[in-house]
């Protein structure tokens, strides 16, 4: 049970926590790290309230939890908590984001256009950069590549593409290939909240 008493602030805690981990959505986070950096905003908050919290947002699907061996677990916030955050959705036990429909529509608009590029080549693994430059020639001209990878990270984890990174001498590739669901996403018979504007 936490030691938050007040619900409004157990829900506040928990849409922070998704805040913080949006931010780092490549990179798990240990409770201790997410406590200490929630900790200047509820000053009242102790580990054993974020470890709740946490383990709330695990069992909803909107954090992965990761655990080796005797080390510490690790969170990191799965596709479907980026659309809490985002506002795409909304559920009763989070305080519900102010939507900015503008950025939303924006980031609808890359999803569905990173889709709509793996559709026209269906078997192979198509490379960031050529989605990237496919983006830029539809008026997309301020996407950054690493949008283009984040977007590429946000499909995968919700299964609408195969995503695989290849080591680069700048860095690292993703390549994305589209699968039988994102096919119907494309199709238009499936819609998503965080992809399609149909909802």
């Amino acid at each position: 049970m936490p030691t938050i008493d007040d619900s409004g602030a157990v829900k506040s805690v928990r849409k922070s926590a998704l805040e913080l981990l949006a931010g780092l959505y490549m990179f798990p986070q240990k409770d201790a790290s997410l406590a200490a950096s929630l900790k200047p905003r509820f000053p009242g908050l102790v580990q054993k309230d974020v470890k709740d919290c946490l383990s709330y947002l695990g069992k909803k699907g909107y954090l992965s939890v990761h655990r080796t061996g005797r080390r510490p677990a690790t969170f990191q916030i799965t596709p479907l908590g980026i659309d809490i955050v985002d506002g795409a959705l909304n559920d009763q036990g989070i305080i519900p984001t102010r939507p900015d429909p503008a950025a939303l529509m924006a980031k609808k608009a890359v999803r569905s256009g990173v889709v709509a590029y793996c559709r026209q080549y269906p078997e192979s693994f198509n490379g960031d950069d050529e989605i990237h430059i496919d983006l830029l020639d539809q008026g997309m001209e301020r996407l950054l590549l690493d949008d283009v990878r984040y977007h590429i990270w946000y499909l995968a984890g919700k299964e609408y593409l195969e995503m695989k990174t290849h080591p680069a001498s700048n860095g690292v590739i993703y390549l994305a290939r589209i699968t039988a669901r994102g096919m119907d996403l494309a199709d238009g018979v499936l819609s998503d909240a965080g992809v399609t504007n149909d909802e």
